[in-house]
């Protein structure tokens, strides 16, 4: 199996990384990516956009907060775990994700691993895996995450059969 490097500070040096708990998944971020915590109660439910849960404000301005599974589907509603709100910088703005509990955690750079195969696919927001004090953390980035997330809300939107013109 190949290693990745995945550098918190992309100095090589010791620096802190923020996990974000969702269920029994572990999505770690370079510490940078995450703008803000907010509390749920933080979340403006009103008028969401798309499959999102509500808005979050931030920089004068309402960013988007979407809800995901452990298996990084967008959920439906928010389940009462969900305590925190992690806004994460994009190239182009922000995006909300809700999260059970968030973690900052101090590493040196370690070696992280490529995902599996198995578990591959071209899109996915998870670019490896990382061993870290008996648990495995995933590695991702917030530009892939709203990515992956746009592809769900893009493809529910779209009817689950086409009509026959016959």
């Amino acid at each position: 199996m190949s290693t990745l490097r995945f550098d918190p500070t992309g100095a090589g040096m010791s620096a802190s990384a923020t996990v974000l708990k969702i269920d029994g998944l572990d999505l770690l971020f370079q510490q940078t990516d995450v703008r803000a915590l907010e509390s749920v109660s933080n979340v403006d439910g009103r008028d969401p956009k798309g499959k999102s849960v509500g808005w979050i404000s931030y920089m004068r301005q309402r960013w988007p907060v979407y809800c995901l599974s452990d298996q990084l589907d967008l959920s439906g509603g928010v389940p009462p775990s969900r305590r925190t709100c992690a806004l994460l910088a994009l190239e182009s703005g922000y995006i909300g994700m809700l999260c059970d509990d968030v973690a900052i955690i101090k590493q040196s750079a370690q070696q992280s691993r490529e995902v599996p195969l198995a578990m591959k696919y071209a899109d996915t927001p998870i670019l490896g895996l990382l061993p870290f004090g008996g648990k495995l953390l995933c590695v991702s980035d917030p530009n892939r995450l709203a990515a992956h997330v746009e592809r769900q809300v893009h493809q529910s939107s779209l009817p689950r059969e086409l009509p026959c013109l016959a």
